[in-house]
């Protein structure tokens, strides 16, 4: 599912903050859905769901009303990751990624193959551009831009399923 109201913009936290179930419930330990590595980066963290404070200071996030990461047609998981924090890189050297990069994505079914095929540089507001593509499986990474600069923009990469 895709962000539906043009009010809401990537810097609402009601955008994207919070899934409406918790996987303890369905016999996981923690919140971790999954694991991001990103070989080019040199980077592996973990994955959650929703990109609440709590979630996005431990590892990248899944936005709330985007697809979640188990591959199929007519999906964009749109993944967000701070540049850097608290000593950790998370996506600071984002921008080194290039189009036939892969990113891996491991979840409780397997390891999904993603390749970058495009990067855009977007303001908050523009939502449009995380929409699902339709006949598509893709997952879209997501931080702020440029580094350090509180957010003015938007820095995505685009990933399609290999």
């Amino acid at each position: 599912m895709a962000l539906r109201h043009q009010e809401e913009s990537l810097d609402s936290r009601e955008a994207y903050q919070a899934y409406r179930f918790d996987l303890t419930e369905y016999g996981l330990s923690n919140q971790v859905f999954g694991v991001i590595q990103i070989p080019k980066m040199e980077l592996e963290m973990p994955l959650y769901l929703g990109a609440s404070d709590e979630n996005m200071s431990n590892g990248a996030a899944v936005l709330a009303q985007t697809s979640i990461p188990i591959g199929g047609e007519n999906s964009n998981s749109v993944i967000a990751g701070h540049r850097s924090w608290n000593g950790y890189k998370y996506f600071l050297d984002i921008e080194l990624l290039e189009a036939g990069d892969l990113v891996y994505i491991t979840n409780l079914w397997g390891t999904l193959t993603y390749r970058v095929t495009e990067i855009q540089i977007i303001n908050p507001n523009e939502i449009d551009a995380i929409l699902i593509r339709p006949g598509k499986d893709m997952i879209t990474l997501l931080t702020c831009h440029p580094y350090g600069s509180g957010g003015l923009y938007r820095y995505l990469v685009f990933c399609e399923r290999v």
